[in-house]
């Protein structure tokens, strides 16, 4: 499983749960930028990177054929689409840059109801699945930002989105954790040896929440990120959890974002 590669004619899509309660006001630790200000930076180079998998050049002249789909919930005490719902990424990248390249976070969203943002994407990708559109293509991955505090437990309901499937293979969630207070010991990409087991995260209860909420990478996940030298020593049965320990990791954990597509057939319809 998990061997289709995107293409227009079998989408990959992204469904993005964005963490933007009150504590996300508060500066990352060892930095002087809000956590939200965080999610705001990887998103947008995370839609970069989805527009730039679906453009092609024709002569001199680019055209984006979206290979990608988006969906993005942003939640604190409640959670609210933003945007028009379903969109392909040309139109999730126009709408970014209409509102001045930002989502419009801010740790305004006061309390964290992670439970409800995820029944929320389980709702929408319990039907998404059963289109045409993407009944047949990679899994749906669902990318969780947050620095982890919240109020409810989302695990239940992670459990039951981790049992979707498309034909290719069930659903998969990252976690990309706005924080760095793990157990895990690395420089840089260079040496991330990912996030195995519960050991690895230390003892704080929303971590370890976090990573048993976070899908295991499948071996074509794990092979790409090895051959293409983004975390060359990251260990089998790794996890798709993240920590922000620098810009670059930061960065980097978006290379495990519909990776298969970035082999996908730049000809394929």
């Amino acid at each position: 499983m998990y061997e289709k590669k995107i293409s227009r004619a079998q989408p990959g899509l992204i469904v993005f749960v964005l963490d933007d309660s009150g504590s996300m006001a508060e500066n990352l630790p060892g930095t002087s930028d809000p956590k939200f200000k965080w999610v705001e930076r990887l998103f947008g180079v995370i839609l970069k990177e989805l527009l730039a998998r679906s453009t092609e050049l024709k002569g001199d002249t680019a055209q984006i054929k979206p290979r990608y789909f988006v969906y993005i919930i942003i939640y604190g005490s409640y959670p609210q689409v933003w945007g028009t719902g379903e969109m392909d990424i040309q139109a999730a990248v126009e709408k970014y840059a209409n509102d001045g390249n930002s989502l419009g976070l801010g740790g305004k969203l006061d309390g964290t109801d992670s439970a409800t943002a995820f029944q929320m994407a389980y709702d929408y990708l319990k039907e998404a699945i059963k289109a045409e559109r993407f009944c047949k293509s990679f899994p749906p991955m669902l990318w969780h930002l947050s620095d982890g505090m919240s109020a409810t437990d989302a695990t239940p309901i992670a459990d039951l989105i981790k049992q979707l499937a498309t034909e290719d293979g069930n659903l998969l969630i990252v976690n990309a954790y706005i924080g760095i207070q793990t157990d895990l010991k690395y420089k840089g990409p260079e040496d991330f040896p990912g996030y195995v087991d519960i050991s690895d995260v230390g003892a704080d209860e929303d971590n370890m929440r976090l990573f048993n909420m976070s899908s295991e990478a499948p071996a074509c996940i794990r092979k790409n990120l090895i051959d293409d030298g983004i975390f060359p020593n990251i260990r089998e049965k790794s996890h798709l959890f993240f920590d922000v320990r620098s810009k670059d990791t930061l960065k980097h954990a978006l290379q495990t974002v519909g990776s298969i597509g970035s082999r996908a057939d730049r000809t394929a319809r």
